[in-house]
């Protein structure tokens, strides 16, 4: 589905938001290879020099959990209040084909915009605690 431009030289960073089709942990072990929706996720790290992202999704729904971090309506061209899942991580091929074009691009076809250098290190800092305490739910893609 990704379609980049050859005049697009824009890299990911982490802190991008993105449109990806996250394909969550259970839906997997359930045997499906995409997610059933689309949605804004956040690159979370860049890997293999920029060949593979980890991507953690965005939702509306507040998770019952501890592992997230609130985004406020209105940011990101996100509609209502919202919350990034630090806990469910899918690691894939960029640009892939699970990455879809943003409504509204920031700087990239595919890219809605960045998160704050706050959001951004604590994001970074989550990522790091949840997987040394073994929580993180990583689909490789």
């Amino acid at each position: 589905m990704a379609t980049p431009s050859s005049t697009d030289t824009h890299a990911p960073a982490p802190g991008d938001v993105i449109e990806f089709s996250f394909l969550w942990k259970h839906e997997r072990d359930a045997g499906l290879l995409e997610g059933v929706k689309d949605r804004r996720c956040v690159i979370a790290a860049i890997l293999e020099e920029g060949r593979r992202v980890v991507v953690m999704p965005i939702t509306g729904t507040e998770p019952a959990h501890d592992n997230k971090i609130p985004l406020s309506g209105g940011a990101l061209g996100l509609e209502r209040q919202s919350w990034i899942v630090t806990s469910d991580l899918n690691v894939t091929v960029w640009p892939g084909h699970d990455l879809r074009p943003a409504r509204n691009p920031n700087g990239a076809w595919w890219r809605y915009g960045r998160l704050s250098d706050g959001l951004r290190k604590r994001l970074a800092d989550e990522m790091q605690a949840i997987i040394r305490s073994g929580q993180a739910r990583v689909v490789p893609r």
